[in-house]
């Protein structure tokens, strides 16, 4: 489930992840009057008399020089593209796996496709080819109509006012509308089904590269999407009270991922507000000595909205399309409430932050990172004994507490799946099988099913928090970068 963010923790870090252009740069711009920065991938200009152009799928905005400091270090297609350069040079396989292992990890799914096409001309009896390529038939198999599916999903909502629209993957029902807008000029529905259909193809890809090859659902999965935050709500917390405070959410028992458009809440408002008022001011201001300075903070912050809502949007999907996939492919179990680390940290791990840099599978997320830092630094907190019986999140006392919980399992879950995904996989399968009581699974046949799977905890810890000390995020490689 996802948990509703600060404004200001959107503003601080905005990242363009949408569809970068091939060559690119990192512009970090500074709001004028406030201490906010803005982190932008895109492609920057510098003009005349001291102003910078930035060009950016969703629009072009133009700022001073003395606002905005033009970074130039590679960018995700330039990472991806070096590797595959190398592949084609060497010519072997495991060059070619590498560079496809990037192209996914970046969310480059179409040179994701290219590169393994490439590698399997290369080796096409190759185990990880031969993974590939049926990962790749599962997805492509088509899933027949379900009449039943659809009533399921009318049941569960019972509003008329709800249309049902479908992909290969996904039956949905939303009433966001037939209004056209943003990059394609696709409608908020056809643009969230897009997005749900890129999260499938990428986690059957991942699971798939790292020797594991999971099945397809047999029946389309069921969505949801309001065109309103407050519609969202009202439906939400009758089903629960506690989903309230979520951005989002799967629902095991119904087996239905529930959204909303988050340009409608009320942060999103708020920020659409003050970009109107700032686009009255800047007409007003034409002619005078604030022209240029007021049209440039109205033009930014006018494109800071669109990335937003965007990048919101992204988050969320990215995080619940996660949590239902795992529950509808035999990976986790639906009805295993000491789970939720796992849950969690697995549905972490695939989220594209909206403050994650350039984004994608296992990226390095500052706010989870953050969350990790302090229940590390926390001696009442930190044994790795409490995070796996899931006693970290029973016992957080506060949102604060339980966001540490997300990063804790996120940071667990990162390190596990980029050094053990075999075993992590392995231990997925045994918390399955645990019967249940009704008192609940024990917790200290948790952690010994853990230790079972990954040996002396203490060891773990230790290679586990070596790990963490060597992660960056996109935006420290940038810093460093200037240095």
């Amino acid at each position: 489930m996802m948990q509703t963010k600060s404004l200001s923790t959107l503003v601080l870090v905005a990242i363009a992840l949408l569809a970068p252009p091939a060559a690119a740069d990192f512009v970090i711009y500074n709001l004028p009057g406030s201490d906010l920065a803005v982190v932008l991938e895109g492609n920057a200009k510098i003009l005349g008399l001291g102003v910078i152009e930035f060009s950016h799928p969703l629009g072009t905005i133009a700022f001073g020089r003395e606002n905005a400091t033009v970074i130039q270090c590679p960018t995700r297609q330039e990472e991806f593209a070096k590797l595959f350069a190398k592949a084609k040079r060497s010519g072997t396989i495991d060059d070619y796996l590498a560079a496809a292992n990037q192209a996914l990890r970046r969310g480059l799914l179409k040179e994701f496709r290219e590169c393994c096409n490439a590698a399997y001309r290369v080796a096409p009896n190759h185990p990880a080819m031969q993974r590939l390529l049926e990962a790749r038939n599962r997805i492509r198999k088509p899933i027949q109509e379900n009449e039943q599916t659809l009533n399921d999903l009318k049941t569960f909502v019972d509003r008329t006012s709800m249309e049902a629209m479908s992909s290969p993957h996904y039956l949905m029902l939303h009433d966001t509308g037939t209004t056209k807008a943003g990059k394609g000029r696709q409608t908020r529905s056809a643009k969230r089904l897009e997005l749900l259909e890129t999260v499938y193809e990428s986690y059957f890809m991942k699971f798939a590269l790292d020797g594991i090859l999971l099945p397809c659902p047999e029946e389309r999965l069921k969505v949801v999407l309001f065109g309103d935050e407050q519609d969202y709500q009202r439906f939400s917390t009758q089903l629960d009270a506690s989903l309230g405070s979520a951005l989002g959410y799967w629902s095991p028992s119904n087996n239905i991922a529930v959204f909303f458009d988050q340009g409608t809440t009320q942060r999103m408002r708020a920020l659409q507000q003050v970009s109107t008022a700032l686009q009255r001011q800047k007409v007003l201001a034409r002619g005078t000595a604030a022209s240029k300075e007021t049209a440039h903070l109205a033009n930014t912050l006018e494109l800071l909205v669109k990335i937003i809502r965007e990048e919101d949007d992204i988050e969320v999907v990215s995080h619940e399309a996660t949590h239902q996939l795992a529950g509808n492919t035999g990976l986790m179990p639906r009805d295993k409430i000491a789970m939720r680390w796992a849950h969690e940290g697995l549905a972490s791990y695939f989220e594209t932050s909206s403050d994650a840099g350039w984004g994608g599978i296992g990226a390095v997320n500052q706010g989870r990172l953050k969350g990790y830092r302090r229940v590390s630094s926390d001696p009442q907190r930190a044994p790795l004994e409490l995070l796996v019986s899931d006693l970290l999140f029973d016992k957080a006392a506060d949102g604060r507490e339980r966001s540490d919980a997300y990063g804790q399992a996120w940071a667990l879950t990162h390190f596990l799946m980029e050094t053990r995904s075999e075993a992590l996989i392995e231990y997925y399968r045994t918390i399955s099988e645990l019967s249940q009581s009704e008192q609940g699974i024990q917790r200290g046949e948790l952690v010994d099913r853990f230790r079972e799977c990954f040996g002396d905890l203490r060891s773990l810890e230790s290679q586990w928090h070596q790990y963490m000390a060597g992660l960056k995020t996109d935006i420290d490689r940038m810093r460093d970068a200037m240095k």
